[in-house]
């Protein structure tokens, strides 16, 4: 069931770095560089039983990030590697089953900033994410089951700040929007909080 990073398309890449570059000619201020940081990720879904409140799973991200900002706007694309999915848990015959979820992903965000101050913006976009891996752990179930989707995509919200030596932190919300799962009647959806902290070039 894992998926290779062969399936993530080139078409969008190319996409995002023709944006890049073209926007970036008519900013003010133009920096990019890497960022990596912690994921706390979780399913909430509908049949097969619900989702509990608390069955986030650990991951982290890793990546880069190009802020283009116009005065107090900006424009900050990003592609990075970021892991998700989920813990299920149930009680079957008197006894707690659990299933986890590790769902792995190239994630594509577009993220509109607005500078509150010279250093701190609120930040909101849309995010393609393109699956590269599904492993689940399961101790009942056949693992070719579930067959989980290629694309997913989500709306994020978070906030940045500016640091001193040209770091930069920030806590971002993943809200999922499309089905994870290909499956009729089952409907689950990414959830996923991030810190980060990522260095300006």
């Amino acid at each position: 069931m894992p998926n290779t990073m062969k399936k993530f398309p080139k078409i969008p890449l190319a996409l995002f770095t023709a944006f890049l570059f073209g926007t970036a000619v008519q900013a003010q201020d133009f920096s990019f560089g890497p960022k990596v940081g912690y994921n706390n990720a979780k399913l909430e879904g509908k049949s097969w039983q619900d989702f509990h409140d608390n069955n986030s799973i650990n991951g982290f991200h890793v990546g880069a990030f190009a802020e283009i900002r116009f005065n107090k706007f900006a424009i900050q694309p990003e592609v990075y590697y970021s892991s998700a999915g989920g813990k299920w848990k149930t009680t079957f015959e008197n006894a707690i089953v659990e299933h986890d979820f590790n769902l792995s992903y190239i994630n594509v965000p577009l993220m509109l900033k607005y500078y509150i101050t010279n250093g701190i913006a609120i930040e909101a976009g849309p995010q393609a994410g393109f699956l590269t891996d599904s492993k689940v752990k399961f101790a009942d179930l056949n693992p070719d089951s579930p067959k989980f989707n290629d694309f997913d995509f989500s709306l994020n919200v978070g906030l940045s700040v500016n640091l001193p030596l040209n770091f930069m932190i920030s806590a971002r919300y993943n809200a999922g929007m499309t089905n994870v799962i290909d499956e009729p009647n089952v409907d689950w959806k990414n959830r996923v909080m991030q810190l980060s902290v990522g260095y300006r070039f």
